[in-house]
């Protein structure tokens, strides 16, 4: 191995020398026909640079073309190939004894096995005492959290319970819901009692789902006309009108607007306003009387 890189640097200064050469004497050259230094100086290293790339291409060319090839043509020579297989035992041998060597070394230390049992002695020691310490820790935990947990059960179940005010505002609704359907039930008894003599079951029930509907409904349900019996006059209509219209708190408009759908039959001379402005006016000769209780009923 030493030989071979004594030739290589050989070669490689005979080669740069040469190329110095050739450098300097371009330089030489150029100062002959009259050139200034810088010049010379210059041509000098342009010369080294194009020298040493032709080389390095030369070399290029050498080993990847024209020595496959020259091997080639050797190889078909018997004495060149015995020479070949020759050089290439000795140096298979000399591969397979370095690797060898370099291999001793390791085989003969049986230190790191002492080393690994060691370790694992001292880490199964010393992650027991650590298994329990972190299995003590476990079980103390729900003992630790208990106390928050009943609190907060606490507190949802308190939270669930509703205020005073939503006590008293559940009351109000309850009583307020209760005196409605009172009235809306006297109201419907007041006019089964007043019609009962005027109206067949089936109208008179029929009146008394309309009546109803009226009372939960801001807007005017949809109504078939109902006829009632002769005996009563427009100014009975009139008054059994404003007697429930006064009891729901409705409009006098609006009760008029009912009645005259209702009894079609009755008002089909009587104008919307008329009944409106009549609704509460007595004559002596009339059927149905102003009811003041039914009127009171809204108090």
């Amino acid at each position: 191995m030493e030989l071979k890189k004594i030739e290589h640097i050989t070669l490689h200064l005979i080669v740069f020398g040469t190329i110095a050469i050739i450098g300097v004497l371009a330089r030489q050259t150029v100062l002959h026909y009259g050139w200034d230094e810088f010049s010379s100086y210059l041509i000098l290293v342009v010369c080294s640079i194009i020298m040493g790339a032709i080389y390095l291409n030369l070399q290029m060319v050498f080993s990847q073309i024209l020595s496959p090839t020259i091997e080639k043509c050797f190889m078909r020579f018997e004495c060149y190939r015995n020479k070949a297989v020759v050089v290439e035992v000795p140096a298979v041998n000399s591969e397979l004894a370095e690797s060898a060597i370099n291999s001793e070394p390791i085989i003969s230390e049986p230190e790191p096995e002492i080393e690994i049992e060691t370790t694992s002695d001292i880490t199964e020691e010393v992650s027991t005492p650590l298994c329990s310490e972190l299995n003590e820790d476990v079980a103390e935990l729900p003992n630790e959290e208990a106390t928050p947990s009943t609190i907060n059960n606490t507190f949802i179940e308190e939270s669930n319970q509703p205020s005073e005010y939503e006590i008293l505002r559940a009351h109000a609704m309850a009583e307020k819901e209760r005196a409605s359907q009172e009235k809306l039930n006297k109201v419907i008894a007041y006019t089964k009692q007043t019609l009962v003599s005027y109206l067949d079951e089936t109208a008179l029930n029929r009146l008394c789902g309309y009546v109803t509907e009226y009372y939960l409904s801001d807007a005017l349900p949809k109504i078939e006309p109902i006829k009632i019996d002769s005996q009563l006059k427009t100014i009975d209509i009139m008054h059994f009108g404003w007697n429930i219209g006064k009891a729901f708190g409705k409009p006098r408009l609006q009760t008029a607007t009912f009645i005259k759908r209702i009894f079609a039959h009755t008002f089909r001379d009587s104008e919307i306003s008329t009944i409106e402005r009549k609704m509460s006016h007595t004559e002596s000769e009339c059927r149905i009387k102003l009811d003041k209780k039914i009127a009171l009923a809204e108090s």
